[in-house]
């Protein structure tokens, strides 16, 4: 899973892609995402996969490493 770096700027517009392996299908994963990511502002997407899901998600540096912990819990 992608982490910010200590380089990167508070209140910049930044991306992550994120691929998560595993069983998430049918668990309330996607919904799950979508709350968390509404909660920071954050906009992008989410593709399931045979092997896992895929998201990309979208907004300030602070919301984005936000979502990222929040989501490896």
């Amino acid at each position: 899973m992608a982490y910010l770096t200590r380089g990167e700027e508070a209140g910049k517009t930044i991306s992550y892609q994120v691929k998560i392996r595993g069983i998430v299908q049918g668990v309330g994963f996607r919904p799950y995402v979508f709350n968390l990511a509404r909660r920071y502002s954050l906009k992008g997407w989410v593709l399931n996969s045979t092997s896992g899901v895929t998201l990309e998600i979208e907004g300030e540096t602070d919301g984005v490493s936000s979502f990222l912990k929040e989501l490896s819990q």
